[in-house]
């Protein structure tokens, strides 16, 4: 970098200049977008001294400039998401190539950071640029983050006789699923045991996934599952496992999202013995179902892996249409030995 740029962490005095790199450079007034940052991050469980920032400044006295920057948001499930500033409009101080330099600079400061100061706590950083940024994929790519997918973000809009896809009040009561099969909510098992059910039938349905199967083996179901319950608001109601000759082999979980007035479809899945047979059909049907009699008029979403075209023609078949895209982008953090936690 050129002698009069440095790499600093986020403190107080840089908030607002750091801000005004973070967000969408689209804005209109990029000083009034960076200020409601900077006053809405701690509700949103943003803390900017978790940034890396290029400064540059042409002495002691003069005012110091943010010029790249990168911010990690902690997450559940032992996981960070990343994000990258965009170009400006008006082009990158020092040109595209050094820019491009500075800001895998922030990105690797920020993993270096969580890996020295949080890991057991975080175990992977995550990014999901839109894949028309491909500055940012470029970016995160050199700092050795790996793509597991490209995402499509899907939405259902409510539908008048939504409720009549219910399969009853009681889905262990349901006499139609295929032979052999039980399905219950998480409200019907003992709640000492629905987390070892939850992982059990999350196990299970990860043989042979077509959903990022990158991602198996990077994180412990347990962590994955905390993820899952950190979507909206958890409602044990909402949450079905499905069981194959008392095993539980699949499971589908919703989650209603108040601030977005939506149901978010945060995951369904099926283990072998269960593909095939009209399950996920069945089981989504019914999930819209219930998030239209608890509200009527929100949407339902989800994000899919391009590559899963079983789940894609359900979804399409269901009336879900696409409405963004993103790449997902991993890396692994170095976790210290115990005796160094």
């Amino acid at each position: 970098m050129p002698p009069n740029v440095r790499i600093l962490r986020g403190e107080a005095s840089l908030y607002h200049a750091i801000a005004r790199r973070l967000v969408s450079q689209s804005n209109p007034d990029i000083d009034d977008a960076a200020h409601r940052l900077v006053d809405s991050a701690p509700a949103h469980n943003i803390d900017l001294t978790n940034t890396f920032a290029t400064i540059d400044s042409d002495g002691p006295n003069s005012t110091q400039r943010v010029r790249q920057a990168c911010l990690t948001v902690f997450g559940a499930g032992r996981t960070a998401m990343m994000f990258v500033s965009e170009p400006l409009r008006s082009g990158d101080w020092g040109g595209s190539d050094l820019a491009f330099a500075e800001r895998v600079y922030t990105v690797n400061a920020c993993c270096e950071m969580l890996s020295r100061e949080r890991t057991p706590h975080v175990i992977l950083a995550q990014a999901l640029p839109d894949p028309d940024e491909r500055y940012a994929t470029r970016v995160f790519e050199a700092a050795g983050f790996r793509s597991v997918g490209t995402l499509k973000y899907m939405r259902r809009l409510p539908k008048p006789h939504d409720r009549k896809l219910s399969l009853g009040p009681d889905l262990s009561q349901y006499d139609k699923f295929p032979q052999g099969c039980r399905v219950l909510s998480l409200a019907q098992i003992p709640q000492a045991d629905r987390d070892d059910h939850c992982i059990r039938a999350m196990d299970a349905s990860y043989e042979a996934t077509m959903d990022c199967p990158e991602l198996c083996g990077l994180r412990e179901t347990r962590d994955i599952l905390a993820s899952h319950k950190s979507t909206g608001t958890h409602d044990p109601n909402l949450w079905w496992i499905i069981y194959y000759n008392n095993e539980p082999l699949g499971c589908a979980f919703f989650s209603p999202c108040p601030e977005q007035r939506t149901c978010e479809l945060v995951y369904l899945g099926l283990g072998s013995p269960l593909r095939g047979k009209g399950l996920a059909r069945m089981l989504l049907s019914h999930g819209i179902a219930e998030s239209a009699a608890r509200n009527s008029v929100w949407s339902m979403s989800c994000a899919v892996d391009e590559r899963n075209e079983p789940a894609l023609r359900l979804y399409e078949a269901m009336q879900f249409r696409a409405f963004a895209r993103r790449r997902a982008l991993v890396r692994p953090l170095q976790v210290k030995p115990v005796d160094q936690v």
